[in-house]
């Protein structure tokens, strides 16, 4: 499926406000909905790991 593809659909369950983010993002970065989520999980992961220490 294409970047972008108004089929293209997050294969999460969350919630709605998350998904509009999530979305918002994919589209800023001209990169698939899915690749926006996962970059936006290592990213919080990233944070998180940084506040343990």
């Amino acid at each position: 499926m294409a970047r972008g593809d108004r089929r293209e659909s997050l294969n999460l369950r969350v919630p709605p406000d998350l998904k509009r983010q999530i979305e918002a993002h994919a589209q800023r970065m001209g990169i698939s909905i899915n690749a926006a989520a996962c970059v936006l999980l290592a990213e919080g992961l990233r944070v998180e790991k940084r506040r343990e220490r």
